[in-house]
């Protein structure tokens, strides 16, 4: 057995990673937002639901609330740099899309874009904002989803052969999923 060590005081709170990585976006007016976000999950099938956590001092926070509305944009590794510009540039400060230039293409029911060249994307109507300590809990009704159709199997199954995902681990490091170790596991 391994010995560990026990903390009742930390610094971090990522042990829980590898997530993958989103850009969180959203449009008021005519500008767009984008921030990277790790802190994501689905919520429901039915309704399909998904839930984003953002902290009250980013500016992507004030821009989903008014926009009502919001996309959930999934970057391959390939695109860790501008995970990080996403992510440690406020839009309170620049305009990221025109700082970092990233294709934006038009949702489908939505008002707000959805990143041309990510893997995967969905277009989300705000549901409901809850707050949980130093964050609030953004659930979107999802509305449409963009995939790269060559990416995923039959059962909906992203294909790492084809395309490798943006992981986050914490502490602005990143990795991806080794396609070798891709199987399908059954119970007996």
């Amino acid at each position: 057995m391994t010995e560990k060590s026990i903390s009742t005081q930390f610094a971090k709170f990522q042990y829980f990673y590898p997530y993958t990585v989103a850009l969180i976006g959203a449009k008021t007016g005519e500008r767009a937002n984008f921030m990277s976000c790790a802190w994501h999950t689905a919520l429901s099938f039915d309704p399909p639901l998904f839930g984003v956590l953002i902290s009250k001092k980013r500016f992507t926070h004030q821009v989903i609330t008014e926009a009502k509305e919001f996309t959930v944009n999934f970057i391959r590794s390939d695109q860790a740099l501008l995970s990080a510009q996403y992510g440690r540039k406020s839009g309170f400060d620049l305009v990221k899309t025109e700082r970092f230039p990233v294709q934006l293409n038009p949702s489908r029911i939505i008002q707000s874009p959805v990143i041309g060249n990510a893997y995967a994307c969905f277009e989300c109507r705000l549901e409901e904002i809850r707050t949980y300590g130093d964050h609030d809990l953004f659930v979107g009704k999802v509305m449409a989803i963009h995939e790269e159709e060559l990416g995923f199997s039959e059962e909906g199954v992203l294909d790492p052969r084809k395309i490798q995902p943006l992981l986050y681990l914490g502490s602005d490091f990143y990795c991806t999923v080794d396609p070798g170790s891709m199987a399908r596991v059954l119970p007996d």
